[in-house]
């Protein structure tokens, strides 16, 4: 019997683990070919436009930093914000590769903060002028939470942000070369990030797509890419949605929600889902419909458009979404559906594909 579009995440999980896969298993050049996808078509155009988002909102910051009494600079400070933040969602998933190396994902982004450490270093580095915060290096240590993309949701849309910025006072200066500091160490990041990928002596691209060590074969390339695909779906269900919606509305935790002070939740989500169907559709999609599993490809397919399209119905700020009765029935069927997806890509896949089944858990860290 054909399914529905809308039915296809509506079923009870059950209903979409199917047995083994009924087409033959990728040969090497399919494995090649899923990598090549993967990486040139989604991977490497997402951290470009990183690297690019980066370079603007450090010249917008610098910018804001010179003028903190003008109201022009901090719209475009936040605004850069935000395309800043739903580019790095583009690849925040990935945690393998040059984002591994010098703590570079944690230091642009340290999240969940369960105990607001971010929060408490932050008040007191400011209330310090710790002049060792404003010499971070971005292949140094020091203290990765006053680093990143969550201190500058903080200095640009904390309580009386603008006021303090704007005062001209001692702490006011310091704001104002934290701004600029954060700023210039995320663009220098996301700029050596990409070159991991695809300039420096051993790019990661062809790590990846070539494959090599630690790659033996492509199909072990193609796990690694697949383990990203099954834990994006399942960040967003798990981290991002269950927990911040607690059991009704009463129970909901908007402080949980990511980018909950920019309101920004809803589009990170989007954002991370979008990552996740691209993925699908350049490289694993077309791999296993060639192999013979039209059935699966096709469920696939539907299934990665449907959560999309629910996610991009979200009522926004989800902040205020989840604790409202009346509006929180699309975020729990976005939920409901990125569990049975993760469900649908845990089971079907590995056979599919003829890769080992076990994933990293979807909220480890």
């Amino acid at each position: 019997m054909r399914v529905s579009r809308r039915a296809v995440l509506a079923l009870p999980a059950a209903l979409l683990l199917g047995p083994r896969s009924a087409g033959a298993a990728p040969d090497e050049e399919g494995y090649r070919t899923l990598n090549r996808a993967v990486v040139e078509q989604v991977l490497l155009p997402a951290y470009r436009r990183f690297a690019e988002a980066t370079a603007n909102f450090a010249a917008q910051l610098d910018t804001l930093a010179r003028n903190p009494a003008e109201a022009a600079p901090w719209q475009a400070a936040r605004q850069g914000f935000g395309q800043t933040v739903l580019a790095w969602e583009g690849v925040q998933p990935v945690r393998f590769g040059p984002a591994d190396l010098f703590s570079r994902h944690a230091r642009i982004q340290t999240w969940p903060d369960p105990q607001d450490s971010i929060g408490h270093d932050l008040a007191a580095a400011v209330a310090a002028r710790d002049p060792a915060v404003l010499e971070a290096r971005p292949q140094g240590l020091g203290n990765v939470t006053v680093q990143g993309l969550p201190a500058l949701e903080r200095l640009l849309f904390g309580e009386d942000a603008a006021e303090r910025l704007a005062a001209g006072d001692a702490e006011a200066g310091y704001r104002a070369a934290l701004l600029r500091t954060i700023g210039g160490n995320l663009a220098t990041l996301a700029r050596d990030i990409l070159a991991g990928w695809t300039t420096d002596e051993n790019p990661y691209a062809t790590t990846l797509t070539g494959p090599r060590q630690p790659y033996a074969a492509p199909r072990e390339a193609a796990q690694e890419l697949f383990k990203l695909l099954h834990s994006t779906v399942g960040s967003v269900a798990a981290r991002k949605l269950e927990r911040p919606l607690g059991s009704d509305a009463t129970a909901a935790r908007p402080a949980l929600l990511e980018w909950w002070r920019s309101g920004l939740s809803g589009q990170a989500i989007q954002a991370n889902l979008v990552l996740a169907r691209d993925m699908a559709s350049a490289g694993f999609v077309p791999v296993i419909e060639k192999a013979g599993d039209g059935e699966l490809a096709e469920l696939l397919r539907r299934a990665f458009e449907q959560v999309v399209t629910t996610a991009r119905g979200l009522p926004l700020p989800l902040k205020t979404a989840i604790t409202d009765p009346a509006r929180r029935a699309p975020v729990i069927r976005l939920q409901r559906e990125a569990t049975v997806l993760q469900a649908l890509l845990a089971q079907r896949l590995p056979p599919a594909l003829d890769i080992q089944p076990g994933v990293a858990a979807p909220d480890s860290n």
